[in-house]
């Protein structure tokens, strides 16, 4: 009979380390050719929207979806409520459960795609963006690289204040806010980018030669020169990408290609980066570009694993629908 779980039983788990050696065995799974995706989509009312992500891994024989309130287009007291189903590909309901693994989710995917892309002695990170994603993005570059010390900045003064002192305590080391969004940018080995903007943060000329770009908001935050001049943009789903069902624009990597300044074949996605074989044409050094396309596959991955530590551990409960 398929299991039902508490977010409160599942969330002792899964933790980050785990999260990404999951993460990156997903994308190896993606480069293999043996992942379905549907882009995300939105169902919008006035008061909020629900959204939806789902995949198949047919490596590990499960699919499903999560779904729950978006975070930016819903009232905050609703954005926990976040649920995941999970069944074997064969259409058996294995599991409905609690999902409080989205921040995690992101903060690992990153992680993947910093530990592939970025320079292995990368230790200056700048942030944009103090939101409810920005600590386990750090947490996870942390994990996968020697990081020395952090520039944060927002535009409220007060909350990129407080959140570089949580950062701070969080992570052991020197979190500094910056009053200006280029000190978070220039001289910087990573830039992680983690607001809800819609406009470029920063133009190309801010950035030092080979660093790093990892964007987790609306692609929109992405400057069209910074994807026009980066020697390797890689994207986690180009089909997310493509077909995000999403009505806010704009989406500068599609509107470049269907520009004819880009080519998707000029595009990669993690999972070939992380199976070592990239696809794209790109230069030896120079700054690389990550954006993360907005779930799927690896909130199905998570959901798997935890339903099976919980069969292991005789958590939740059995119920018959």
């Amino acid at each position: 009979m398929p299991l039902v779980l508490k977010a409160s039983e599942v969330a002792p788990l899964l933790d980050l380390k785990q999260a990404v050696t999951i993460t990156e065995a997903v994308f190896r799974e993606q480069a293999t050719g043996a992942v379905e995706v549907h882009p995300p989509y939105h169902l919008h009312v006035d008061k909020g929207s629900l959204r939806v992500v789902s995949a198949a891994l047919k490596g590990s024989d499960r699919m499903g979806l999560r779904f729950g309130p978006a975070s930016g287009l819903t009232s905050p007291r609703g954005i926990e409520s976040h649920l995941a189903a999970l069944y074997a590909t064969d259409g058996e309901l294995l599991s409905v459960m609690g999902y409080p693994f989205a921040t995690l989710r992101t903060g690992a995917t990153v992680a993947v795609a910093v530990k592939h892309m970025a320079p292995e002695a990368a230790c200056r990170v700048g942030l944009i963006g103090t939101g409810m994603n920005a600590l386990s993005l750090l947490e996870g570059v942390q994990l996968v690289r020697p990081v020395a010390e952090v520039a944060v900045y927002s535009r409220d003064e007060d909350r990129r204040k407080t959140f570089a002192a949580a950062a701070e305590r969080a992570l052991g080391l020197p979190v500094r806010p910056v009053a200006e969004p280029r000190e978070a940018v220039s001289a910087r080995d990573i830039v992680l980018t983690a607001t809800n903007f819609r406009q470029p943060l920063f133009p190309f000329d801010w950035l030092d030669d080979g660093a790093h770009v990892a964007s987790m908001g609306p692609i929109g935050e992405i400057a069209e020169e910074v994807f026009l001049k980066a020697s390797h943009v890689v994207v986690s789903c180009k089909e997310h990408e493509k077909h995000y069902l999403y009505p806010m624009k704009p989406f500068p990597l599609v509107d470049l290609i269907a520009e004819g300044k880009l080519h998707w074949d000029d595009v990669d996605e993690l999972g070939d980066v992380v199976a070592g074989r990239p696809k794209a044409q790109r230069q030896k050094r120079g700054t690389t570009l990550f954006h993360e396309s907005a779930g799927g596959f690896g909130d199905v991955a998570f959901a798997a694993y935890v339903y099976s530590e919980a069969r292991r551990r005789g958590l939740g409960q059995e119920v018959s629908f």
